[in-house]
């Protein structure tokens, strides 16, 4: 063969190669279940004929999304009313012939096709149409001047419902127009399911105290929230508590005949009264939901059978005790239409029920461990139970979300899911104690749940990841991926308990799923991590596309890790045992003093995201932390000043009441005399915190009373501390202070605790502080008969002061 010959077989050859070759790679997330690669282009016009089919009413529907679509990509769609004058068609047919047996996920299945002669979308529904024009949009905006690639997809969910839970009780409340961008994220990742976790955040015509002045929804703006989610085929299904987590209710003196006691967050199931409450605000509530769904809570119900219901439990057991409670709430969810939902983690702790409730009750099976296996989902299958799998995107804890559990819990639980013919898959995110950790950093978790939910036996968490951050940003490079990964680092998230912690105390223990180093490890990393963390948040600033908004919060955890690395370093100086008072006063106060300039820098950098996404409502909740751990550094550089350094913990005791060896009472009463000077009083603060419940009572008059206690409610927290003036109570000569105490659970032992000081007008201070040396005895007698003992409390509780009228503060 002559070299002409071989060089023209080389280059045909060649040629060849190049029409064979895959076109550029798209990404389409989720992962279709089936893609074909057909080796052909479309060149998609700037005006584009689009064809819908209006067998169905909403089909307005997908219209709205080309428009979306044509707003993103500048493509210009033109409806027509026959499919022959259509670049696009999308199309209702009778089957897709896909050999799906269950008539809901065909209801979401789609095919879409691309060659040269134009686009077409098959499905036997809007909404499945719907899917597929959501899958076109990420090949359009994937495109190189309007040029598709060929493809043929055929695709449906592995889940009926796919979507997440929202936490808006215990601190964000997001504000309409980030509800919508919620929904919209959803909507883009093929999810069908909005369920907002309210407790008492919804506003009632009939008791309108509840929700006020924490962000509660309003009836309008459920209505705007449903409205926009129905155009996307997301259903907005209400989670409202039932049994359990009513403590912010509850809180209210006018909803206290409803507790199961003072200070209880859970409902007393043995009162008529109970039911006629629910009834009503269950009423207004599904009026609200066009969903045929409804969730009715009733998770961690772990005060029931401890107060006002206890005599009902003891005659039926817990299990049926509870058992009666759901078929009661079901009922009341029947009469108005509802299918229902609820939590199955107390079902689990007591399965008997199985037996004793409707089996056309969903259970949303949660479970937040990273693990291989799910074996709950196999007891409710096997007991006749439609379940619901329910991992978390783990944003309560951290400054970050620990991605190290919910990424591996959100795949294995979907697997097990798929495996146990679960119905769908709801993702959870919680707020407790204020929620510090930006809502906005959840998208790659929420969107995980996405694959996972439609395509779980082709979900690949390396691939997904790069494919998710870049189109999300809508970069070219992984440097958002690579940002994200070192801030899960579990060496890169820190507590947000440690965050706010007095300065003084020594640090937390590591939490168990994090390594266990020493303070000066985890600094002298952080510090080799900031820079890296520095370099990727301006890159993304510079190069992404979308979601550059997002990088304002990158930058807040750089600069609020920049100064945990100061407050750490602050803290081990304080801790330093080698230094003297004078070397620290020298060296620390230094250091408080730019502790304290930044932290205010913080709180405003806080302030302004937090009011970009959510209601103002409960941002109070987390300046004063920053607030308050301000003052904590402005009280140690005092000390310092003064040579003088103690520890801030609370030095005044617990007082409990001991009739027996090794048992107190479940309901005491204490007292203490003292005498008043005769000199002027210039002022006389007392702080009180009961054990659940506390009474005070000071010369025979009642003063205040707690009813409060340990709960995931930072709203709540506050009332776990009285912290009051007392002068006008007082009198000259002897006093008396009687506290009646009662608490509840397992263990039930009535505490107290009492720090007061009386300040004279020549400045001489007299202290009063819970002791042995006060009296007790039981809550119903006169007598003060009982040995009283003193202890200190389970949680580290920091000293109040009386000086700025800071109240004590019980670390987490």
């Amino acid at each position: 063969m002559s070299f002409k010959r071989i060089t023209l077989a080389l280059l045909i050859l060649t040629i060849a190669k190049l029409n064979l070759a895959e076109p550029k790679k798209i990404t389409v997330l989720p992962t279709p279940q089936s893609v074909v690669f057909t080796g052909t282009t479309f060149a998609l016009p700037r005006e584009t004929t689009v064809f819908i089919d209006k067998r169905e009413n909403e089909y307005e529907y997908c219209r709205k999304a080309f428009e979306r679509i044509g707003k993103e990509s500048k493509v210009v769609f033109k409806f027509v009313n026959t499919a022959n004058k259509a670049v696009i068609k999308a199309s209702l047919v009778q089957d897709l012939d896909l050999g799906l047996t269950d008539a809901e996920i065909l209801k979401d299945a789609y095919r879409l096709s691309i060659d040269n002669d134009g686009i077409d979308i098959n499905a036997v529904t809007c909404r499945g149409l719907f899917y597929g024009i959501q899958t076109l949009s990420q090949i359009i905006a994937q495109s190189e001047n309007g040029e598709l690639p060929g493809i043929k997809i055929k695709d449906w969910p592995d889940f009926r419902m796919r979507g997440i839970s929202d936490d808006i009780s215990r601190g964000q409340v997001s504000t309409v127009r980030n509800f919508k961008k919620i929904i919209d994220f959803l909507a883009r990742y093929k999810m069908n399911v909005y369920m907002p976790y309210l407790e008492d955040m919804l506003r009632f015509d009939e008791f309108p105290s509840i929700g006020k002045g924490r962000g509660a929804l309003t009836k309008e703006e459920v209505k705007e929230i449903v409205r926009y989610a129905s155009e996307r085929f997301v259903q907005v299904i209400p989670i409202f508590q039932t049994l359990g987590h009513y403590e912010n209710i509850l809180a209210q003196p006018q909803f206290l005949k409803y507790a199961e006691f003072p200070g209880a967050a859970s409902l007393n199931i043995s009162s008529d009264s109970t039911y006629i409450f629910l009834d009503k605000l269950l009423k207004e509530a599904t009026a609200l939901f066009p969903s045929v769904y409804f969730h009715m809570g009733a998770d961690e119900s772990f005060d029931v059978g401890y107060g006002k219901s206890k005599k009902m439990v003891d005659s039926l057991g817990i299990a049926a005790a509870h058992a009666e409670h759901y078929k009661k709430v079901y009922n009341i969810l029947k009469k108005y239409g509802k299918k229902v939902m609820m939590y199955g983690d107390i079902i689990l702790r007591h399965p008997e029920i199985l037996d004793l409730i409707p089996k056309d009750i969903i259970i949303v099976d949660w479970h937040y461990r990273a693990d291989y296996d799910y074996p709950s989902l196999v007891k409710f299958h096997k007991a006749g139970f439609k379940t619901i799998a329910s991992p978390s995107v783990w944003n309560f804890l951290t400054t970050y979300p620990t991605n190290l559990n919910a990424l591996p819990n959100i795949e294995y639980f979907a697997k097990d899911g798929f495996k146990e013919k679960a119905i769908g898959l709801i993702t959870s995110n919680w707020g407790d104690y204020g929620a510090e950790t930006f809502k906005e950093l959840l998208y790659w978790g929420y969107a995980w749940t996405g694959e996972c939910a439609w395509n779980i036996q082709k979900a690949d968490i390396a691939k997904f990841n790069s494919r998710f951050f870049k189109t999300f940003f809508g970069t070219n490079d992984d440097t958002p991926l690579r940002l994200n990964i070192t801030l899960s680092n579990p060496l890169n998230q820190f507590l947000w308990h440690e965050i706010w912690r007095h300065p003084l105390l020594p640090f937390k223990k590591a939490a168990w799923w994090t390594p266990n180093v020493s303070a000066a490890a985890r600094l002298t990393w952080l510090k080799q991590t900031l820079p890296l963390i520095r370099n990727d948040v301006e890159k993304i600033r510079a190069n992404a596309k979308r979601n550059t908004k997002q990088t304002e919060i990158y930058k807040f955890l750089l600069d609020l890790y920049s100064w945990y690395s100061l407050k750490m370093e602050t803290q081990l100086a304080l801790l330093d045992t080698t230094t003297s008072i004078s070397e620290k006063r020298a060296n620390v106060i230094p250091l408080i003093d730019e502790n304290i300039s930044r932290l205010s820098k913080l709180k405003k950098e806080f302030k302004k995201i937090w009011l970009q996404y959510y209601k103002p409502d409960n941002l109070n909740l987390i300046e004063d932390k920053f607030n308050r751990l301000n003052a904590y550094f402005k009280e140690t550089k005092e000390e310092l000043q003064h040579d003088t350094l103690y520890s801030p913990v609370l030095k005044s005791k617990w007082i409990y009441a001991q009739v027996e060896k090794d048992s107190l009472l479940p309901r005491a009463k204490f007292r203490y005399l003292f005498l008043v000077s005769n000199k002027k009083i210039s002022s006389a603060k007392l702080q009180l915190m009961g054990n659940t419940y506390a009474e005070l009572y000071i010369n025979g008059k009642f003063v205040t009373k707690v009813y409060a206690r340990l709960t995931l409610s930072l709203s709540v927290e506050y009332g776990r501390v009285k912290y009051l003036d007392i002068k006008n109570y007082l009198r000259k000569g002897e006093n008396e202070i009687v506290i009646k105490a009662a608490s509840y659970g397992r263990k039930p032992k009535a505490g107290a605790n009492i720090i007061a000081e009386i300040t004279y007008t020549d400045g001489e201070v007299q202290k009063i502080e819970t002791d042995e040396n006060w009296q007790s005895g039981k809550w119903e007698s006169n007598k003060y008969e009982a040995k009283t003992v003193s202890k200190d409390f389970w949680q580290t509780i920091i000293a109040p002061n009386f000086k700025t009228n800071r109240p004590s503060w019980i670390e987490r």
